[in-house]
């Protein structure tokens, strides 16, 4: 009976041990499916961070070379403002040397124009002096020619 007995707790103690297998593989099978999750969860955010590290990548290189676009636009624009300005200021020194050669030319155009009148006013003036002496020379010779008309009757 005592052989029963060990037997019944031999039993009861490898049911014991059994149930406690049991449960401790349940919870071992719980956790390692836990784990493959969670590992599989992490694979699948550790790839969701790399593909968003390399969109970003992209992003900053397509940044890079709008910025080095941008730039070089803007080192261009300053060279075409500054030619203009150049350009600009070369006009400006025409235009200045052109009033100023106009202003010469509209001076001496004036100067021209009052040298003009006054050789008008003396060749009116010389004209009337002409015409006085014409007039002068031509009542000279009638005075003349009534004088040598006047002395031939009284000589001849």
């Amino acid at each position: 009976m005592i052989r029963n007995i060990l037997i019944a707790v031999f039993a009861v103690i490898a049911a014991v041990l059994g149930y406690g297998y049991y449960q401790l593989a349940a919870d071992s099978e719980k956790q390692a499916q836990l784990l493959t999750d969670t590992r599989d969860k992490a694979a699948k955010d550790l790839q969701v961070l790399n593909e968003k590290l390399a969109n970003e990548e992209r992003a900053r290189q397509v940044a890079e070379k709008d910025a080095k676009s941008v730039s070089e636009k803007l080192a261009e624009e300053q060279a075409l403002r500054d030619k203009a300005e150049q350009a600009l200021k070369s006009s400006n020194d025409r235009l200045a040397e052109i009033q100023n050669a106009l202003a010469n030319v509209q001076q001496i155009a004036r100067d021209a124009k009052e040298a003009q009148s006054k050789a008008e006013k003396d060749k009116e003036a010389a004209q009337q002096a002409a015409k006085e002496a014409q007039d002068a020379l031509t009542k000279e010779r009638e005075a003349l020619s009534r004088e040598h008309s006047r002395q031939r009757p009284a000589g001849g």
